[in-house]
């Protein structure tokens, strides 16, 4: 059996999609993906999952987490996961691309400035192509 195969089987929310918590879970992930973090999200869940089932596998945060950015399909979590990354690589770019040289003198990495333009524009593309009022972070949204 392979690692992927062994994550999803060890992934409560996985195994007991079918069930009322599991949704029930599920459907608070998507409500707030665009207002809270998703390492608070999977933290409360997991709380709340060690109250219900305190013998379960799979329901430690760090399994919780892993399933809102991996196991999760849904649209909003898809967005979310994306958008964050977006933003966590504008910032990294945004931090690399200023340089000093010997002399102390600042130094702009012209390639990093491309790519972080080219980040910027994926972001508002993803904001773009989606409806208003459904749109991830929207005010309809919270």
């Amino acid at each position: 059996m392979s690692d992927s195969d062994t994550r999803y089987r060890d992934c409560w929310l996985c195994n007991f999609s079918h069930s009322v918590d599991a949704k029930n879970f599920t459907q608070f992930i998507i409500e707030n993906a665009s207002s809270v973090s998703l390492e608070c999200m999977a933290a409360q869940i997991a709380e709340d999952l060690a109250e219900r089932f305190p013998e379960a596998e799979g329901t430690q945060p760090d399994r919780v987490l892993e399933h809102i950015e991996c196991h999760s399909l849904h649209p909003i979590c898809k967005l979310s996961v994306m958008l964050r990354s977006l933003m966590k690589l504008t910032e990294d770019l945004q931090q690399n691309m200023r340089k000093h040289d010997e002399d102390g003198n600042l130094i702009m990495d012209s390639k990093l400035i491309e790519m972080y333009l080219k980040t910027q524009t994926q972001i508002l593309t993803i904001y773009k192509t989606v409806e208003t009022n459904k749109l991830l972070f929207s005010e309809k949204s919270i």
